[in-house]
């Protein structure tokens, strides 16, 4: 491997990098440059072209969640095939006098590289801290994404969403805690507003009585095929809820995402509905009927939920099953 891109010539590249922060902000006067780091997080982002939702998106999350960034790319490089460069991402906190940076690699390889690139990462990972994988690309389980590279993580997050095909990224995911690999899909962590307004409505006792009387329970979702949101709920309230309750699935038109719509549960006296409109969900029990707010759910609170918890979700795994 080329001199240029070794993980030693990378960590020197960052040292300088923090030496010129520091002699930046003594120039301009200001109180100092802290260095925040709680993690390695690993973005292997493939081909895809890096809209600035993507650059906001890593700094956002360094806010919350500071820490080593690596993102991995595919390209045509000239030379050695793999190149790097180093950046810090950097801000000021509301009443803070000093910045606080953190740091970012960019590595980009050819595919005749990508065999190279596991060591290199290994060497950039910052020892005895958690080290979080983000298999971004469209295109999961190909270029960096191997067996190595796998290795290296705590916690592996995937985004069955992108696979064209909800049977085929069900399968892609289930396969990661048959090799005893903690993985997250963000798929899954998109259901976390709808499952904590199921809570909510059951939350109040009066409805609390009615939960064992349910008997039946219908997911609404866009397009012709359950997107696999709609299954990982379906297959929670399978594990909630007894056997005899009947699920089914209602298609609607399509929309980007193939996302849920609505769900309405019915049982002995008993009718409950959420049904999402929007950036609001409404609400509906028994005829009464109140609006909630119901965000939608980007990319970057997607993540942040899931760097706040880096052991396994034995519900999320219990879903898979």
């Amino acid at each position: 491997m080329p001199a240029t891109v070794q993980s030693e010539t990378i960590m020197k590249d960052l040292a300088k990098l923090w030496v010129d922060l520091g002699k930046e902000d003594a120039t301009a006067g200001s109180a100092g440059v802290i260095r925040a780091c709680a993690m390695t997080l690993i973005v292997a982002a493939g081909e895809e072209p890096d809209p600035g939702n993507f650059g906001e998106t890593i700094s956002q999350l360094m806010h919350e969640h500071p820490g080593r960034v690596i993102v991995l790319r595919t390209g045509q490089v000239s030379g050695s095939s793999l190149e790097s460069r180093v950046f810090a991402q950097c801000w000021k906190p509301v009443g803070r006098p000093q910045q606080i940076c953190c740091e970012e690699v960019e590595i980009t390889a050819c595919p005749s590289r990508f065999a190279d690139v596991p060591q290199l990462v290994l060497g950039l990972t910052v020892p005895d801290l958690p080290v979080v994988l983000w298999l971004r690309s469209s295109q999961p389980g190909g270029g960096y994404a191997g067996a190595q590279l796998f290795t290296l993580a705590d916690k592996i997050i995937v985004d069955s969403a992108r696979f064209d095909d909800p049977e085929k990224g069900l399968a892609y995911v289930r396969e990661f805690p048959r090799k005893s690999i903690n993985v997250a899909d963000l798929e899954w962590t998109r259901l976390t507003p709808w499952r904590e307004s199921i809570s909510h409505i059951f939350e109040d006792e009066r409805n609390l009585r009615f939960l064992k009387s349910i008997r039946q329970i219908r997911i609404s979702h866009s397009g012709e095929t359950p997107p696999v949101s709609a299954r990982y709920l379906a297959s929670w309230f399978r594990r909630t809820l007894p056997p005899s309750v009947e699920l089914s699935f209602q298609s609607g038109p399509a929309q980007p995402g193939g996302r849920i719509r609505g769900i309405a549960m019915e049982g002995a006296d008993f009718s409950a509905s959420i049904t999402l409109e929007d950036s609001t969900a409404v609400l509906s029990v028994n005829q009464l009927t109140r609006r909630t707010a119901f965000p939608p759910c980007d990319e970057c609170s997607l993540l942040r939920e899931e760097l706040s918890i880096l052991g396994k979700d034995p519900i999320f795994l219990s879903c898979l099953e």
